[in-house]
């Protein structure tokens, strides 16, 4: 998305900079334009040597061209002026200025320029009537023929040495009375290269060579210096066969910096005989010569080729120096404008800028070049709007941590299981996570910005006065320990249901000062149930060892003395048989008491099988329809139920253990209502969770009786040893399950009870 700001600068940079930067191609457009036509007018002759005609009306197409930029340039000139004056009739920012100083640069500048354009248009009128006059024609004429002279008789010489080395060869071989100047075959005679190196340094020639054959290797004698270089190419073949035909073959070559004049003259047995060799003279002219004599015919050319174009080119000349005055007055005021650009456009950026952060804005940059104290005005600008940026990035990002560490602590606080409430100074609720809602049946939104006493009140008060008491507790020193807690273990009765809670409320504080109170509370219901049964266990384990023992001795005395003194008749006799029946009957009760005791002490291991829960199930209840027919038993098994692994005996006593407790309920229903239970198994397909139901339509339980109808030796039979549910509710944890119980004076007791029907592993029990 676009920033307002800076689109508001938009006007002001980009397109006033796009301006700029098209007058500045166009201008080097031009200029490039310029230079390579006037390259093209100086280079013309050496391109249309044999048209002159052609040049002439070339230059004239040059001419007309350089007149278009000339005029180009005059409308940039123009353009620019009338664009400051157009400025300054607006009252644009900083027109007032640029006008100064473009005038100002301009008056610097347009004095000496015109002097200089004056004196150089007199100066190239005067040049170009001495250069085309007539005398400077015949001299350099005169020149250049002095040159070929100089060059022709050079040649000349060099010629004529080579033969008369080649006639003293010839006349030497005709008198060597062995010698046939006819079969002169084989190698050169090692006298040769004597004869031709002592001719080199009789004549003071640079080098001398002689030739025996085209393809063969040559004889050199030559002399190196400073100015000669050392090494002299071997000829073409082509001129060596032309000199081995007879003919007299001169040729110049550019060797190093220099020419060199090689003049190749055949030698010919006793002087008109066939050609047995061919003899090479060569002379130097060195690079200083070689260079006048060029200059001297460049020139020469020159002047001869831009003698017709003499007018053209000095109209070339004078728009050339027209175009130069102008651009020097163009640059003069481009310069001024761009000073002056330089000192007002940074000033309106700054006051288009500061309003932008004045409106808010802090993402606004003013473009600064140069070290001066516009540049450092600038700068600090940018970097007060830099450190403003920075500074609410920091705080967003600070709050963006806060919400994120607030988040966070409020995911703990939701997911933790104890309750957890912050209280202010002031004693309003700021936190109040749901765990602390489920324990005080309150909802988070009913407690939070309440005050604590109108939320920890009625069944909930104990938790009030633990906060009230850490509100209470007095101000010392500051120290690490001195934060002290308010710790209670209470009851609660809330919903219906009694719980047992632990409470912390520690007291938050700085100096001298509360800033609040932290409760912590945790439901440890079961906590404290485990804790009982643990007990239970142990002290059903210690009786049963202590008690099982004398009861077998006992029993046995007491038959003991029924088989002794069974003969007695009488009242002594029937005496003593009740005492020994009555001691007897009560062994088996306490033997039978103390095994209850050992099974709920020490249930024997699990073992897992495959079976069907249903099955199971119909064995017990055809037992209890058969033992209690005043009752209507209702079952209700699901035929989908799936065969799992399970203790088949243990979940049985299981439901011997449930049936039971719902037959005795049922034994204080008023006379006249019907009695029924009903026993319901179904199958949970996606959590494969196999669910059993025993209901009864008795009288139910009171909070107080469902709160601890779990624990061990908890009755409310006058007989019941109170293990029954106990050891089914270990059973049933056993088996990796789950049993609830459901129930209110007056609406009947159901229990539930969830067992996993997944694949097992057979290792239920082994804790």
């Amino acid at each position: 998305m676009a920033d307002p700001a800076r689109s508001h600068l938009e006007p002001l940079d980009s397109r006033e900079s796009r301006k700029r930067k098209r007058e500045a191609w166009l201008i080097v457009f031009l200029a490039i334009l310029f230079v390579v036509l006037t390259v093209a007018e100086f280079r013309l002759t050496e391109l249309s040597n044999t048209l002159p005609f052609v040049n002439s009306i070339f230059f004239f197409g040059l001419l007309n061209v350089n007149i278009i930029i000339l005029v180009a340039l005059v409308w940039l000139v123009f353009r620019n002026i009338g664009k400051l004056f157009l400025e300054r009739r607006r009252r644009v920012l900083g027109a007032r200025l640029k006008t100064k100083l473009v005038i100002a640069f301009l008056g610097l500048s347009i004095i000496p320029t015109l002097m200089l354009f004056v004196i150089s248009a007199t100066y190239i009128n005067s040049s170009f009537d001495k250069w085309f006059s007539l005398k400077i024609q015949n001299t350099l004429q005169a020149s250049l023929e002095i040159t070929r002279t100089y060059y022709r008789n050079t040649e000349q010489t060099a010629m004529h040495f080579a033969e008369h080395i080649g006639n003293g060869i010839a006349r030497r071989l005709s008198r060597l009375a062995i010698y046939d100047p006819l079969s002169f075959t084989g190698d050169a005679p090692a006298w040769i290269s004597s004869h031709i190196s002592a001719q080199r340094e009789l004549l003071a020639l640079d080098a001398v060579e002689f030739y025996r054959d085209p393809l063969e290797e040559r004889l050199l004698a030559g002399r190196a210096s400073q100015e000669i270089p050392g090494i002299y190419p071997r000829l073409a073949l082509d001129l060596l066969e032309r000199a081995f035909a007879g003919e007299k073959v001169p040729v110049i070559q550019h060797v190093g910096t220099g020419d060199l004049i090689r003049c190749l003259a055949p030698v010919r047995a006793g002087g008109i005989g066939p050609v047995i060799g061919v003899v090479v003279v060569s002379a130097y002219i060195p690079v200083s010569l070689v260079n006048k004599v060029d200059e001297i015919r460049d020139v020469f050319n020159d002047y001869k080729d831009t003698n017709p174009l003499k007018y053209p080119m000095k109209t070339t000349y004078l728009v050339i120096l027209i175009m130069i005055t102008l651009v020097i007055i163009f640059v003069a005021i481009w310069i001024g404008l761009y000073i002056a650009r330089e000192l007002t456009v940074p000033v309106e950026r700054l006051v288009q800028s500061a309003r932008a952060v004045g409106a808010g804005n802090l993402d606004v940059s003013v473009s600064v070049s140069g070290h001066d104290e516009i540049s450092v005005l600038v700068a600090s600008f940018n970097k007060m709007t830099r450190d403003l940026r920075e500074n609410r990035e920091r705080l967003t990002q600070a709050s963006g941590d806060l919400e994120r560490r607030r988040l966070q602590l409020e995911a703990v606080l939701t997911n933790v299981g104890a309750g957890v409430i912050a209280i202010d100074s002031a004693g309003r609720i700021t936190t109040y996570n749901p765990a602390a809602g489920k324990i005080l049946q309150v909802s988070p939104s009913d407690a939070i910005s309440k005050h604590y006493s109108e939320v920890l009140k009625d069944e909930s008060a104990p938790i009030g006065e633990i906060v009230g008491r850490a509100f209470a507790a007095p101000l010392g020193p500051l120290r690490k320990d001195s934060f002290t807690s308010e710790v209670a273990q209470v009851t609660l009765k809330i919903g219906g249901l009694v719980r047992t809670v632990s409470a912390v409320a520690t007291p938050l504080r700085e100096t001298d000062a509360h800033w609040g109170v932290v409760a912590v509370i945790d439901d440890i219901t079961h906590l404290i149930k485990g804790q009982r049964e643990m007990a239970w266990r142990e002290v059903a384990r210690r009786i049963a060892h202590e008690i099982k023992n004398p009861l077998t001795p006992i029993k046995l005395s007491a038959q003991r003395l029924q088989r002794r003194l069974g003969h007695y008749r009488g009242t002594e006799g029937d005496l003593l048989q009740e005492c020994t029946d009555t001691i007897i009957k009560h062994t088996d009760e306490l033997k039978e008491m103390v095994n209850e005791f050992s099974n709920f002490a020490r249930l024997p291991e699990a073992s897992p099988a495959l079976h069907d829960l249903n099955a199971a199930l119909a064995e017990v209840l055809a037992l209890y329809q058969q033992a209690h027919p005043a009752i209507q038993f209702k079952p209700a098994f699901e035929s989908k139920l799936p065969r799992f692994e399970f203790d088949r005996e243990q979940i049985k006593r299981v439901a011997i253990n449930l049936l039971e407790n719902a037959v005795a309920a049922l034994s204080s229903a008023p006379a006249g209502k019907a009695r029924s239970v009903t026993i319901v198994t179904h199958y949970n397909d996606q959590l494969q969770i196999a669910v059993l139901e025993v209901a009864d339509n008795g009288p139910g339980m009171s909070d107080e009786v469902k709160a601890r109808v779990f624990e061990p030796y908890f009755s409310t039979k006058a007989e019941g040893t109170g293990l029954g549910l106990a050891i089914a509710k270990r059973i049933i944890n056993d088996h990796d399950g789950f049993i609830r119980v459901h129930s209110a004076p007056g609406e009947g007791t159901r229990f539930l009870i969830e067992l996993p029907a997944s694949a097992r592993d057979g290792s239920l029990g082994k804790r």
